[in-house]
């Protein structure tokens, strides 16, 4: 009888840490939703890797398109080009 009792405590417990994970995971994805909303106006088009912490991004803002360099001591438009939305 004890080791019925004592699975069924588990049992109980194991649900209620599922329950609680699930609660977390469900508040967390929607809280990073609501703190980076998708934006409008900026657009990532492109990104590579060229190095140890070195990026080159292609990046639509508005009406233009960036090539953008990113490494540890900051970044730097490279190119600018305006955008060319097809109809």
């Amino acid at each position: 009888m004890p080791d019925s009792v004592e699975l069924v405590k588990f049992i109980a417990s194991f649900a209620i840490i599922v329950v609680i994970l699930y609660v977390i995971y469900y508040y967390v994805q929607n809280f990073t939703t609501k703190l980076s909303p998708k934006g409008k106006n900026i657009h990532i088009i492109e990104s590579r890797m060229i190095g140890k912490n070195r990026f080159l991004l292609l990046v639509e803002v508005k009406d233009k398109t960036l090539l953008i360099s990113s490494d540890e001591t900051g970044t730097k438009v490279l190119q600018e080009w305006e955008s060319q939305k097809s109809s």
